[in-house]
C-alpha cells in the first residue's frame, strides 16, 4: 500500500491542475498592448520630429526674406536709388524684382522689389521743414517685398517694409 500511496503524492506534486496555456495567453495579450503603446509613441515621436523640421524651415526662410530686405535698404543707405526711380517711371508702380541666392549650401534663394506708393507733402512749420518759408520740401513713399524660398522643403516667406524717402 505504501506504493500506492507514494504514486499519489508524485502524481499530484509534478502535474497540478491543469492551466491549459491561460498565462500564455495572457502574457502575449500584454506583450501586444505594450508593442501597440510603443508604436504608437513611435509614431507621435516622428510626427513631433517633422514638425520642429518644418518650424525651423518656416524661421530660416523668414530670416532669409528679412536679409533681402536689408540688402535692399543698405542699397538706398548707400544713395543708389536705382531701384526706387524705377519703380517711380513704371506704369504699374512696381520695380524690376532682383533675384539674390542667399545660401546656395541650404538651396536659399531670395528676392526683393521695391513699389512706388505716391508723394508726401511736408508741410510747413512741421519738423522736417529746412526753410520756415517753404512749402516745396516733399517726400516719397515706398511699399519694399522681400521674399525667400527653400528648394526642396516648400519653406517660403515674403515681408514687406515701408520707408519714406526724403
Amino acid at each position: 500500500m505504501r506504493s500506492k500511496a507514494a504514486m499519489k503524492v508524485n502524481a499530484n506534486s509534478s502535474g497540478g491542475s491543469r492551466q491549459d496555456g491561460a498565462v500564455l495567453v495572457v502574457s502575449l495579450i500584454v506583450l501586444l498592448v505594450l508593442t501597440l503603446i510603443g508604436v504608437a509613441g513611435m509614431n507621435t515621436s516622428v510626427m513631433q520630429e517633422r514638425m520642429a523640421i518644418n518650424s525651423q524651415n518656416s524661421n530660416r526662410a523668414f530670416q532669409a526674406a528679412e536679409s533681402t530686405l536689408q540688402a535692399l535698404l543698405d542699397d538706398v543707405y548707400d544713395s543708389n536709388l536705382d531701384l526706387l526711380r524705377e519703380s517711380m517711371q513704371s506704369g504699374d508702380d512696381l520695380s524690376s524684382v532682383v533675384d539674390v541666392t542667399l545660401d546656395s549650401e541650404n538651396n536659399i534663394s531670395g528676392s526683393y522689389q521695391a513699389r512706388f506708393l505716391g508723394e508726401v507733402f511736408v508741410t510747413s512749420g512741421s519738423s522736417m521743414d529746412a526753410d520756415e518759408s517753404s512749402n516745396n520740401l516733399k517726400g516719397f513713399r515706398y511699399e519694399l517685398t522681400g521674399e525667400a524660398n527653400m528648394a526642396n522643403t516648400g519653406a517660403s516667406a515674403r515681408v514687406y517694409k515701408g520707408i519714406e524717402y526724403y
